[in-house]
This record gives C-alpha cells, sequence and structure tokens, in this order.
C-alpha cells in the first residue's frame, strides 16, 4: 500500500509539472522557524511551489509541537509584498525565511494590539490602520488584548499584515493591520 502510495505521488508530481519539464525545475522552496508560544513550541513552515517562482503558490502552516497543523493559508506569492520580487529560489528561499519569521513581528503578544478606545469604531492605531476581525467587538477585543496571548503577525497581501494568536492550544485570527504599500 506505501508503495501505491508513493507511485501515486510521483504521478501526481509528473502530471502537474510544466511541460516537457519537472517541478525540480521550478521552485519548490521551503523555510521554517520555531515559534516559542507562551510556554508552547510551535513551529511556521513556509513553501513555495510552482513552475517557477514568479508564479509560485505560497503557504503558511503552523504547527504544534506534535507536528499537528493548526492554522494553514496559502497565497499567490506575487500577491505578498515579501515573496513577490523573488524571482529564483535563492530569492524565494530568502523572502520565505523573512515571511515566516516570528521573532521578526513588531507585535510578539496581543498585548502589543492598538487600543481601542470607547466610542472608537475600531482601534486607533494612527497610519496603521488595524482592522479586526468580523464578530470581534470592543469587548472580546479588549479581553484578548489583556490576556497578553502569543501573536503571530504576517504579511498577506500587498499592504497589510493577517495577525493570528494562539488561544487555548489553537490558533485564531485576530485581524487585519493595513500598512502603507
Amino acid at each position: 500500500m506505501r508503495v501505491f502510495a508513493i507511485c501515486a505521488a510521483a504521478a501526481l508530481a509528473m502530471a502537474c509539472a510544466p511541460e516537457g519539464g519537472s517541478l525540480a525545475a521550478g521552485c519548490d522552496v521551503r523555510a521554517a522557524h520555531s515559534w516559542a508560544a507562551g510556554d508552547q513550541a510551535l513551529s511556521i513552515e513556509a513553501s513555495a511551489q510552482g513552475p517557477g517562482c514568479d508564479r509560485a503558490v505560497a503557504t503558511l502552516i503552523i504547527r504544534d509541537s506534535s507536528g499537528a497543523p493548526l492554522y494553514a493559508e496559502t497565497h499567490f506569492a506575487g500577491e505578498v509584498m515579501v515573496l513577490a520580487g523573488a524571482a529564483d529560489r535563492a530569492a524565494m528561499q530568502t523572502a520565505l525565511g523573512e515571511w515566516s519569521d516570528p521573532a521578526a513581528a513588531a507585535m510578539q503578544t496581543t498585548a502589543a494590539l492598538p487600543d481601542w478606545p470607547a466610542g472608537a469604531d475600531a482601534p486607533a492605531s494612527g497610519e496603521f490602520p488595524f482592522y479586526p476581525d468580523e464578530g470581534v467587538d470592543r469587548a472580546s477585543y479588549l479581553s484578548l488584548r489583556e490576556q497578553n496571548a502569543p501573536l503571530f503577525c504576517y504579511v498577506q497581501g500587498m499592504e497589510s499584515l493577517r495577525c493570528v494568536a494562539l488561544l487555548d492550544g489553537s490558533i485564531a485570527s485576530v485581524g487585519l493591520q493595513l500598512f502603507p504599500g
């Protein structure tokens, strides 16, 4: 049964390869970082795959210490600011490393999220607006800030960060922060 699964995976890889080529000639790059998220050791993995790095699809996965996935998100690499200019494997390797590095994040915990003043429609963050996810009201947002939970924010487009937090052993999306592109 295992041999069949390996052969099926190899056949699928050849079927998805560019005409007359192989995936080895394309862009198949990975990077990984450890994330000391409070008292938990998580990993953040990033990969890019495609016939060329300029046409790759990038995936970000956060896993718990057993390797079980807690969060996954996929993007067209050309639509993610830090990945868009990576034209070859070496450049994509560097870009994926930057994209998935929790140590590089400006906000390490939910306590660093911008304040949401009473009477305001959303958190106040000056020229970098933060938009909580749908269904997150002011009370739950302020409670999240008080929890001081581990936070990972990564570039998810050309002008925004997606922020996710580790809450009770699982990853929850918190919201988006815009930045000038």
